[in-house]
Order: structure tokens, then sequence, then C-alpha cells
């Protein structure tokens, strides 16, 4: 059973529905539904927006199983908390910041470890 199927599978039985219940709720057949959850089909964009509608699922988590608050994947714990930060800076400081990252990679592009031998 590949990951994706099982994670429908689980939204269906925690919904305590069976499985022509959940497909006509999402709008595909039971058969396909069945395929999905053995994991012998991939549900199409469609049917993962649906069920995204219908039971409010995280995408992110039904297609990686990494659940964010806002939706987003992150590298790391780094880049969620420059994200979180970022979000909250007028668009002034946006752009600073922006620029001393563009710099501080250029500087980082330029710099050998035989300069300072």
């Amino acid at each position: 059973m590949n990951d994706i199927g099982h994670k429908i599978k689980c939204i269906r039985k925690e919904n305590n529905l069976n499985q022509v219940q959940f497909a006509k709720s999402i709008g595909i057949s039971q058969g396909n539904l069945s395929e999905i959850e053995l994991g012998n089909s991939n549900p199409s964009a469609e049917t993962l927006i649906s069920i995204r509608t219908q039971y409010n699922v995280n995408l992110n988590w039904l297609l990686t199983g990494v659940a964010t608050e806002d939706g987003a994947t992150y590298e790391d714990e780094f880049e969620k908390r420059l994200i979180e930060v970022f979000r909250n800076l007028d668009d002034y400081d946006k752009k600073e910041i922006i620029e001393i990252m563009q710099l501080k990679k250029r500087l980082r592009s330029n710099y050998s470890p035989w300069d300072f031998c």
C-alpha cells in the first residue's frame, strides 16, 4: 500500500465512511478509491483538491507527510524561523533583508580559503 493511499484510507475511516460513501463525497467511483487505497493508482489533482475541500485535510501532509500550519514545507528549522520572522517585517525591511542575503551570497562566492593564509 503506498503512503498516500494509506493516508486517504485513514481519512475515510476517521470519518466512519465506507468506500462507496467516501468515493461519492469526493466525486470518484468506489473502484477508483479502492485502487488508490491499495496503492495501485494515484489520485488525480482534482481528487486531492476534493479531499482537501470536503475533509479539511492539509495537502502538504497528504502528499509529503509533513504538516505545517500555513501549508508550507520547510527544509529545516532555520528556514522555518527565517520565514516566520520575515513575514512580520514591513516591505522596507523585507527588501533590506533580501539585499543583505544577496550580498552575503556574493561575498561567500568570492571568498577563497587561501585568502587568509
